[in-house]
């Protein structure tokens, strides 16, 4: 029952997606060619192309006091739209999430609970082990790591990628861009010694109607030794069939934060 918890719980963390399968012609990363205030509106362009999305998968998560794994299905609506309903194995309901601007639910169908208030910082930590706000909850399934304001402290390539470095509030963000699909593979957070804080990794990268979405995400936070992979089996994005009903029973026990 823990494990399931906290599978329901880390959910919200995650990124994104993907279903169909061409691959983009490679293109070379060139920062003479592309400087970073071109290559950062290339971002928001594509996170403005997504505007909702449907898709299904399993996720697997792992921490100092629990593991487990579970499929998942969800419907996303941007900006702040999330319905995520998870299910255990033989096809046996284990809860839902359903997060929003005003408020987030919770249901855990194995203890009987409900989980819910308004989402801030500190009561979405509550139920997400993971320091993520609503911005960066819904960016993370859209595959959308927005860049800081501003021009960046350095701006280079390694390994064939646009690397973007940024100091902000005492703290360092990297960004590993790929220049062929305009997506963030790898963001790091790290404190002012180096330590890393967060860590995300995309991988599996496809292509649907012209815009690129990776199918596997792996995120990190190692001073809580705490690990959450997505798999998406299927994606739609762009769907027009979104539905964000859910229903707790009525003699659930409620939490409210």
């Amino acid at each position: 029952m823990r494990a399931v918890r906290r599978i329901a719980a880390a959910t919200f963390l995650a990124l994104l997606l993907s279903s169909c399968a061409s691959q983009k012609q490679t293109v070379a990363a060139d920062t003479a060619d592309l400087p970073s205030s071109a290559l950062a509106e290339q971002l928001r362009e594509r996170d403005r192309r997504i505007t909702s999305m449907t898709g299904n998968g399993s996720i697997a998560f792992e921490s100092n006091e629990a593991a487990g794994s579970a499929f998942f299905e969800l419907s996303l609506k941007k900006p702040d739209s999330l319905l995520i309903s998870f299910e255990g194995p033989f096809g046996i309901g284990a809860g839902f999430l359903f997060l929003c601007r005003e408020k987030f639910v919770m249901y855990n169908s194995l203890d009987n609970r409900v989980i819910t208030g308004a989402p801030t910082p500190r009561a979405i930590h509550g139920v997400i082990p993971v320091d993520l706000t609503l911005d960066q909850i819904m960016g993370a399934f859209t595959g959308g790591f927005p860049l800081p304001g501003g021009a960046p402290e350095g701006y280079t390539v390694e390994e064939g990628r646009f690397r973007l470095d940024y100091i902000r509030g005492g703290r360092r963000h990297t960004y590993w861009v790929d220049p062929s699909s305009d997506l963030v593979l790898r963001y790091e957070v790290s404190d002012s010694t180096g330590n890393p804080l967060f860590e995300a990794v995309a991988s599996r990268m496809l292509e649907q109607d012209g815009i690129s979405a990776p199918g596997r995400i792996t995120l990190s936070v190692p001073p809580n030794g705490q690990y959450l992979t997505i798999y998406y089996s299927s994606l739609q994005l762009n769907a027009q069939k979104l539905s964000f009903d859910y229903a707790v029973p009525a003699n659930a026990r409620t939490t409210i934060r």
